[in-house]
Parts: structure tokens; C-alpha cells; sequence
């Protein structure tokens, strides 16, 4: 079998040409778009289940060791950062990049120069109407009534034949050009801020300050939390909660916000949400404790702060709370005292009972139990509530390819639209003269959406023609 080769080319060169014909084929693929859109959907999706960009013992205690380990190495955990998503989402812009060259020409030439002017088969096979008119007339008369539908008309002749071609709605046609178009604006704005944007959360007490220059070197500010309020139904259900922030810039209050879910307080790029809360592990707010006065059942109730000492009334007995723990558990052979969680399972405080300034009993009361029935001070007092402190979890977060994103979704919103609700319709229209002052006429069209609209307007040429000029009748092949 012999093989000709065009002068001037090495064969060498047509082997290279057939390589990056192939990998231009293959990067081009429609098949290999929806490939690694369904792996950076699947992706995306499981990133938000999987913690993200915590410290790496996190991931030790809730997945367990060797999960844990897993989403470290693989970077599970930093999912939007890690490099080979990155490079999914790469694959993915140059496939949509050469997807939309290889047409692009083709679509800009549907979009905006209409159909070519040309007798095909369609009209072949319309039904075709005899008309009391010449070609000439019925020509203008049909080419009017297009325009005023909103076709863009062009008009040919053919031997004894008048052609005429309409379009309308052709703009539809760069709807998916659009639509490429915007989904490489957010990914490219979720690059940006995947790589640039931060997004980190942390617990703040009431009265603590977050230091924002920990977290990103190049600012100046600190943010207060001066107070934190849960708001509640009288069904007792939380209704909302809220903390009150203070933006502190070189030891002076700048702005001041009691910031809500989704009511962020923003300063220099950065915005502060409310994004969860929590009681204090290792101290509450104040602890109710139950006095008995005598072997009767008369008794005093008195709220105590925490590190602070209040004087039981008409007594020179003065009670003062030091030490909290939520879950109390004591190891019997050293006598030391902890908490087995965070969780407020067994609450206990430790209280130090004073008389004229000097403690003459201490120890841990557990609330709702009496463990100390001895002769000691403290056996007349009881744990019977607290008032928890909470902490507020701050979510900060800086997002630079936010405009752009906001951008690719009403990018992606007109794609969608031009694709879906702007139908384009082509109609050519072929005018014979069959003998003087009488000719035939032909109209067919094409509609990638409803026909029946389209369907309609043929009738309306039909009708307007036939008004106007008087028919024999219609025939149809």
C-alpha cells in the first residue's frame, strides 16, 4: 500500500502533528468535561463533610488514628488546596477553554449571520400555495411580514426562483459559550480564594480579645468580644444568638457591632461571623449553693461567682467558689481531681468556707449530691445549680474571589437563559413565477425548541399572503 505525502512535509513531522492532534482530541472532549465535573462535584461535596484546615490532632480524635492519617496525606483536609484538585480544576478550564474554541466559529457565524439563502430540500417537501400575484410582490409582501415577527431577513435570487432566509433568536446560539465562560470565572474565583482567602474559626470568650495579627500577619486590628447573648422562645427553644464585637486598632476602639448568623462585621477585608458557642469548660459564670442554718430545714440560697466570695448573711461565715470542673472525677490513689470531658455530665465546684478570714473547711461539691455529711464546715452546703459562662466561636473569613464568583453565577444566569428560554428559529421561503401574475409559494422552517410557535408564523405568512393577493389553493408534496 503506498502512502503520499504532501511536498515540503517530513514524516516525522506528520507523526508529531497526529500526536498533538490527539492530545488537542482528547483535551477537547465533551465526554472528558462531564468526566471531572462528576470527580470535582463528588470532590467538592465530600470536602463538606470532611473537617477542614484544623490542626492535625483534630482529625486523630474525630476520625480515629488511622482515617485520620489518610486525610492528612491525601489532603482531604485542606481540600481546596491541596495541588491536585487544583489540578483537576485546571484540566477542567482547558477543556472548557478548547471546547469552546473548536466551535466557536460556527456558533458566532449561527448567532449572527442568519441562514444561507439557498433552495434546500425542506422547501422541497413544504406544502406550496398558488397565489394571484407575481413573484416580485408576494416577495416583499412575505419578507415584511418576517420582519415584523423580528426575523433578520436576507433575500437571494435563483434563476426564475425568489429565496428568502430568516432568523430570530440566534443569539441563543453563544448561550453555552456563556455558560463556559462562567463556570471559568468560579473556578477561578474559588482558586483565588482557595489559595488567597482565609477562613479559619475560633472560640472567644466574653472579654478576651482575638488577635486577627496570629492569624494574618499583614493586618493591625484585634477584635473584643464585649458580651455574648443566646435569645430564647418562652418555650425555652434558642431563638438566635449574638456577640457584641469591638474592632481595636492601636489601643483605640474603632467600630462596634453585635454581630448575628449571616450579619458579619467587616473591617480591611475581613469578616467576622457568628458562627457557633459554647459553655466554658474550666469556669462558669456563678454557682447556686443551698445554706443550711440549723439541723432544721431552714436554709439560705446563695449565688456565689466564680473566684469570688460572698458572706453568708447575718453570719460571719463567708463561702467562696475557686475551682469548676464539668465532668468531676477524682483518682483515688493520688487524690487529684479532674474532668473525664468537656461535656457537663457531673459538674462540680470546689468551695473554701471561711470564718473571720481564715478557711476552716474546703473541698469539691458535686451538684445534686450530698457527698459531705461529716462535722466539717462544708458539710452544710450544697451544690444545687450554676449559671454556665459561654464563649462565642468567631468565624473569620476573607474571600478576594468573591466579585468574581458573583460575577461567574450572573455570567452562568444569561447563559442559562439564552440556552433555555430565547428559542432560535430559521425560515426560507422560496417564491416560483409559474406563468404571468400568478406564482407559487413555499415556506419551511426549523426550530430547536416548541415547533408549535414556529408552526404558527408559517401559517401567518400563508394567511397574509393569501389576504392579500388571492390563492387557487394550497398543495403540499
Amino acid at each position: 500500500m503506498e502512502v503520499s505525502i504532501p511536498v515540503g512535509i517530513k514524516p516525522e513531522n506528520l507523526k508529531q502533528q497526529s500526536i498533538w492532534s490527539s492530545v488537542y482530541s482528547f483535551l477537547a472532549s465533551p465526554k472528558l468535561c462531564l468526566f471531572l465535573l462528576l470527580i470535582v462535584g463528588c470532590v467538592s461535596f465530600l470536602g463538606m463533610f470532611v473537617l477542614q484546615n484544623a490542626p492535625q490532632e483534630q482529625y486523630s480524635l474525630r476520625y480515629g488514628e488511622a482515617l485520620g492519617k489518610f486525610i492528612i496525606a491525601t489532603g482531604l483536609g485542606s481540600i481546596y488546596r491541596v495541588w491536585w484538585y487544583l489540578f483537576l480544576l485546571l484540566l477542567v478550564t482547558v477543556n472548557l477553554v478548547l471546547c469552546s474554541l473548536k466551535r466557536v466559529k460556527l456558533i458566532v457565524r449561527q448567532a449572527f449571520s442568519g441562514p444561507r439563502v439557498e433552495d434546500n430540500e425542506v422547501l422541497s417537501s413544504a406544502k406550496g400555495v398558488s397565489v394571484y400575484a407575481n413573484s416580485t410582490d408576494v416577495c416583499e409582501r412575505v419578507e415584511k411580514g418576517l420582519r415584523s415577527k423580528g426575523y433578520a431577513v436576507r433575500s437571494a435570487v435563483s434563476g426564475s426562483n425568489r429565496l428568502l432566509a430568516g432568523q430570530k433568536g440566534g443569539i441563543s446560539r453563544i448561550g453555552f459559550l456563556v455558560t463556559h465562560v462562567a463556570v471559568i470565572l468560579v473556578i477561578i474565583a474559588g482558586v483565588v480564594n482557595g489559595r488567597l482567602g482565609l477562613r479559619i474559626q475560633r472560640p472567644v470568650s466574653i472579654g478576651e480579645f482575638l488577635d486577627v495579627r496570629e492569624i494574618e500577619p499583614s493586618s493591625d486590628f484585634s477584635i473584643r468580644v464585649d458580651d455574648f447573648v443566646i435569645e430564647t422562645t418562652e418555650e425555652g427553644r434558642i431563638r438566635d444568638f449574638k456577640s457584641t464585637l469591638v474592632v481595636v486598632e492601636n489601643d483605640r476602639e474603632i467600630l462596634t457591632k453585635v454581630v448575628e448568623v449571616n450579619h458579619p462585621l467587616t473591617y480591611k477585608g475581613i469578616s467576622f461571623y457568628q458562627a457557633s458557642y459554647g459553655q466554658e469548660p474550666d469556669r462558669i459564670r456563678e454557682a447556686r449553693i443551698v445554706f443550711l442554718e440549723d439541723e432544721s430545714s431552714n436554709h439560705l440560697v446563695i449565688d456565689v461567682p466564680f473566684k469570688g466570695t460572698v458572706r453568708v448573711p447575718e453570719t460571719n461565715i463567708e463561702v467562696a467558689v475557686t475551682d469548676y470542673v464539668p465532668h468531676f472525677v477524682k483518682d483515688l490513689a493520688t487524690g487529684i481531681v479532674g474532668s473525664r470531658s468537656q461535656e457537663p455530665r457531673l459538674p462540680a465546684v470546689r468551695v473554701e468556707v471561711s470564718r473571720d478570714g481564715r478557711v476552716v473547711d474546703s473541698g469539691w461539691l458535686i451538684m445534686g449530691m450530698d457527698v459531705h455529711s461529716g462535722e466539717g464546715e462544708l458539710s452544710r452546703f450544697h451544690f444545687a445549680d450554676y449559671y454556665p459562662l459561654f464563649y462565642t466561636g468567631i468565624d473569620m473569613a476573607r474571600n478576594p474571589g468573591v466579585t468574581l464568583m458573583f460575577t461567574g453565577f450572573g455570567v452562568a444566569s444569561l447563559g442559562i437563559f439564552l440556552s433555555f428560554f430565547v428559542s432560535w428559529r430559521r425560515i426560507w421561503v422560496r417564491i416560483s413565477e409559474e406563468r404571468p401574475g400568478r406564482s407559487e409559494l413555499r415556506v419551511a422552517g426549523l426550530s430547536r425548541k416548541d415547533p408549535l410557535p414556529l408552526r404558527q408564523e408559517i401559517e401567518d405568512l400563508y394567511r397574509l399572503v393569501e389576504s392579500e393577493t388571492g390563492r387557487e389553493k394550497r398543495r403540499g408534496t
